[in-house]
């Protein structure tokens, strides 16, 4: 498809690829939009490992990715180490019985970080085709599979080399797939048309340097844009063309955690090198985009959690489990304190609540204020470094052991 018709597709179709996802749905990591919060009015309260649980299965092979939750099925990744294999697993949303599972590539291992794995990175979904993304010893593989689990394209999208791996979620922009490719190697962002894998346009960071940011998709200024940072930069492209509307250097080099939009900001977390925060202001002058680092934040921010912006507070939790609630215009920290063990899962929120897990099982549930006020404490038998996804009135929650239905 050439960049012409693909721009008038974009712009006839500009809500195409959620005409088949419910608000109910959680499509891909934090969400289908991308910022960590369910439309539901209900959600789990309190659980443990043997009340509140609908099911528990358990998953073949090992993997860091959240699941998500479109119509009636789960969807999750995992890779099985022996054999070298990168899978796509349909789970029934009601049972807990798997559908499918299917193998979608084989090839040799990644480098990895201890704490990665071959299948971390979330899929994603219009309701239509299941989207993943991995890589092997040497390139980055994007795989479209229906909803019987059969693929219906494979694209190879680029080499890849990163000392740490891979785990930048593919995330859906109108009718196309955005694939991150921040790298040791050739770094490259890339659109693809969902429906072929065909690649529409790429972009070239300007700087080679592993990140692992999923993208977010969101309006700036009353523009959509595709947000990203990573590679010592937090930008905005032009979802049509590829182009950079406004960056900012910073604010470190390597970043994992997703930006949040909201306010007339965008909000931008790095943990390596430094770890550093930043609340960039965008303004439009001229027709341009003038971004400012109104504030900065060097304590207590993550590396690996992303925070959630919630209404008027960021909720924040380092690596190593200490809260921050931050106001969002001012960057002043209204709350914090040590909530307990490390934690690498993102927080998440719905119906006025926050649902934060530890590496441990422990979910604190606070309401949406800048008071830490505790609702309930809620553990499960199992270690948590995943995001959960909320759907339906029902949590879900994957652990190394198992994957958890919580709730009705």
């Amino acid at each position: 498809m050439s960049r012409i018709v693909f721009v008038l597709v974009l712009l006839v179709h500009a809500h195409v690829s959620l005409e088949t996802i419910r608000a109910e749905d959680w499509a891909g990591f934090r969400g289908s939009d991308g910022n960590g919060i369910s439309s539901e009015t209900t959600a789990p309260l309190n659980w443990s490992s043997t009340e509140g649980i609908r099911w528990k299965i358990q998953i073949p092979g090992v993997g860091r990715s959240s699941p998500i939750a479109v119509k009636d099925c789960l969807f999750v990744t995992t890779s099985l180490t022996e054999q070298q294999s990168r899978h796509l697993i349909c789970i029934d949303r009601d049972s807990g019985e798997i559908r499918w599972n299917r193998l979608v590539h084989q090839g040799l291992s990644e480098n990895q970080h201890k704490f990665n794995s071959s299948a971390s990175a979330t899929p994603t979904s219009d309701g239509i085709f299941v989207y993943s993304v991995f890589v092997d010893e040497q390139n980055m593989i994007v795989v479209a599979t229906d909803w019987q689990g059969e693929i219906r394209w494979k694209r190879t999208v680029g080499t890849f080399f990163s000392k740490h791996g891979f785990a930048a979620s593919p995330v859906l922009c109108r009718n196309g797939l955005i694939v991150n490719g921040h790298q040791d190697g050739e770094a490259f962002i890339k659109l693809l048309d969902k429906e072929s894998g065909e690649t529409i346009w790429t972009y070239k960071p300007d700087v080679n340097l592993r990140s692992f940011s999923t993208p977010v998709v969101a309006e700036v200024g009353g523009v959509p844009q595709i947000v990203l940072a990573g590679s010592t930069q937090t930008l905005g492209l032009k979802p049509e063309t590829g182009e950079r509307l406004w960056f900012v250097e910073g604010p470190t080099e390597k970043i994992v955690c997703s930006p949040s939009i909201g306010l007339g900001h965008v909000f931008s977390f790095g943990g390596s090198p430094q770890v550093r925060a930043f609340g960039i202001k965008i303004d439009m002058k001229s027709s341009a985009f003038e971004p400012s680092v109104v504030w900065k934040m060097e304590r207590g921010m993550p590396y690996v959690p992303t925070p959630l912006l919630y209404e008027r507070f960021i909720h924040v939790v380092d690596d190593l489990g200490i809260y921050s609630c931050i106001d969002p215009l001012s960057g002043k920290v209204l709350k914090t304190l040590r909530k307990g063990n490390q934690s690498y899962s993102s927080p998440v929120g719905a119906a006025g609540r926050v649902y934060l897990f530890d590496d441990t099982g422990l979910c604190t549930v606070i309401r949406n204020n800048s008071n830490y006020e505790v609702l309930a404490k809620n553990a499960i038998e199992d270690i948590v470094q995943t995001t959960p996804a909320i759907s339906n009135g029902a949590m879900f929650v994957r652990g190394e052991n198992y994957l958890w239905r919580i709730g009705p």
